[in-house]
């Protein structure tokens, strides 16, 4: 049985592997096309004003009076040339790139034009403005490019008339048969190819502040806005502070809005959906100290002032995963919906990863609902990027379905004041990747621990309308994390297991004292949660579930509730619920 139980229980640290016109609020675009505006009428009026001194110069009486005239008309002029200078000097930060008419035709050359004009004028103010149109390339830019700086770099879409782009829609960036040029690139050698095939829509590798507006990115063969830098200390690379504002990231292969190893950013006002992983992923969260690890008596925070990641106003839906972080840190996700997914929320601690584990996050204020989009069925609109993580006694292993937020391996994530509805297997999850010597080690060095997480006030089952299959999971590892305040109608329901364990031991009230990481373990098998010795492939069990074959088939464990009722939101808007084809249940 140990044998058995190893093998699928060794491939549960896989299991989360790689794993509507929106309104931007007032921007940078706003406020250059108000700027400019300001600038040219500062420019008439000085005009204005320099003709009306000059004209008294004539009309003047008397030596004085013509000198006094004469000084007057030299300062206006001296004005207005000075008003001119500056909207001179005010329009050379822009980089406009469009069609037809504009001196760049695409967004990389007019990218590459802003770096060497930041570069040489040591500014970091420059804008790449891009106008309505399909653009069919990948854009990359490195932050050790000779002779550019794309640090603070802002590339927006606009109007026409160089404005802000209310509309992310209109300007398109097309990956279909894109190719991105890396001749001249860090890390380009000759001889090698001077194009590639567009992996990402815009990669910003080793650039701080970089801000990403008012576009729309689809059919990439890897990720959309992607912004990033290597974890090897011996390249001094760094990423911070990001920006991604009004954005549509759709039908990727992989990814949507994605940074890694990034200290900071934001993600708001953007939607994204058709990802074969998850259409917001945050990833390796760095330390102030590389080798930094949560073991020990008393271990050190891995930021000491944590620049926090916000996501704010996303909608993201119809992914393998609506959210996916490994090893991600310091991170608040609010007032965005996820929705229509394989699952909802989810963080994660893997190996493949630095920087372990997953942990203090702060989710509040969301709608994670009728996350039971079974990709594995026909009809799908989307394929899972993995295609299968290997197979268990025969059987192939896959990604979880049916569930709002799965914290995995997680220490210190609050969760707050969410909806939390229609999901048909589990609302929330919240569990280990079990280390057990001689048995089974789903995670090297056992960093992936259930600790610390709490779940506060959070409205489940959309008061008795829209139940969630069970609303929450804890599988009986770890410690610390406790539940208070969340309700439903008629009540709150928990998986308890076999029975052997109070529902008070399992979920006790907050708060709790803390829990190191050394002080608690990783596997349970009394409860019946984690693991069903007696019935290896129970899918009221977490490993069990994932076991499920063929992967399809985990849809035949919900509570289903089909169809759902439709839902809008507080600021009004419609909900339509999406899903593949029903599967015929043995």
């Amino acid at each position: 049985m140990k044998q058995r139980f190893g093998a699928i229980v060794g491939v549960l640290a896989a299991l989360l592997i790689g794993s509507f016109a929106i309104s931007g609020a007032a921007s940078a675009a706003g406020d250059a096309g108000s700027s400019a505006t300001k600038l040219e009428k500062s420019v008439k009026k000085a005009d204005k004003k320099a003709k009306a001194a000059c004209k008294k110069v004539k009309k003047a009486k008397g030596a004085k009076a013509k000198k006094q005239a004469k000084k007057r008309c030299k300062s206006a002029k001296k004005n207005a040339t000075k008003q001119r200078k500056k909207l001179k000097n005010y329009n050379l930060q822009f980089f406009d790139v469009c069609k037809h008419g504009c001196k760049y035709k695409t967004i990389r050359d007019g990218a590459y034009a802003a770096g060497a004009w930041q570069f040489k004028n040591k500014k970091r103010n420059a804008t790449v403005r891009v106008q309505p149109g399909t653009y069919v390339e990948g854009v990359f830019i490195h932050g050790q490019q000779p002779n550019h700086d794309f640090d603070h770099l802002t590339i927006m879409g606009v109007t026409k008339n160089k404005t802000d782009l209310k509309d992310a829609s209109k300007v398109i960036l097309e990956g279909a048969n894109a190719q991105t040029i890396v001749k001249g690139t860090p890390g380009w050698f000759e001889g090698d190819a001077p194009t590639k095939p567009a992996n990402n829509a815009i990669e910003a590798r080793d650039v701080d502040g970089i801000v990403m507006k008012n576009m729309w990115a689809r059919h990439y063969l890897a990720n959309t806005f992607f912004v990033w830098a290597s974890t090897n200390p011996s390249f001094g690379e760094s990423c911070r502070d990001y920006t991604m504002d009004n954005l549509i990231t759709s039908d990727t292969r992989s990814y949507g809005f994605f940074a890694r190893n990034c200290f900071g950013g934001t993600i708001k006002n953007s939607e994204g959906w058709n990802h074969g992983d998850s259409a917001v992923y945050i990833g390796e969260t760095p330390c102030d100290d590389p080798a930094w690890t949560n073991h020990g008596a008393n271990p050190a925070p891995c930021q000491a002032n944590p620049d926090w990641t916000v996501i704010d106003n996303v909608k993201s839906h119809q992914n393998v995963l609506g959210y996916s972080g490994t090893n991600s840190k310091y991170v608040e996700i609010k007032n965005s919906s996820f929705f229509n997914n394989g699952a909802g929320i989810v963080p994660n601690t893997l190996d493949s990863e630095k920087f372990e584990p997953s942990g203090w996050l702060n989710i509040h204020d969301n709608n994670i609902f009728w996350n039971n989009y079974n990709y594995f069925s026909t009809g799908s609109e989307f394929l899972t990027v993995s295609d299968g993580l290997g197979e268990v006694l025969g059987q192939t292993v896959n990604y979880p379905m049916g569930v709002g937020i799965a914290l995995f391996g997680s220490d210190g994530v609050e969760v707050t004041d969410n909806n939390i509805f229609g999901n048909e297997k589990w609302g929330v999850m919240t569990f280990s990747a079990p280390v057990l010597e001689g048995v089974v080690d789903a995670n090297t060095g056992d960093d992936a621990k259930n600790l610390n997480n709490s779940f506060n006030g959070n409205a489940m089952g959309r008061a008795g309308v829209d139940p969630n299959g069970v609303d929450f999971l804890n599988d009986n590892t770890g410690g610390g994390n406790c539940f208070s305040g969340n309700t439903a109608t008629p009540a709150v329901t928990y998986v308890l297991g076999n029975g052997t364990t109070p529902q008070n031991v399992l979920y006790p009230a907050c708060p709790l004292g803390k829990v190191l990481n050394d002080s608690v373990v990783s596997y349970e098998f009394g409860s019946g949660i984690q693991y069903n010795p007696v019935n290896e492939l129970d899918k009221t069990t977490i490993l069990g579930y994932v076991a499920s074959e063929p992967a399809k088939n985990q849809e035949c464990s919900w509570t289903r509730s089909t169809p759902h009722p439709a839902f809008t939101d507080e600021a009004g808007y419609t909900y339509t619920e999406k899903r593949s084809d029903p599967v015929v249940c043995p």
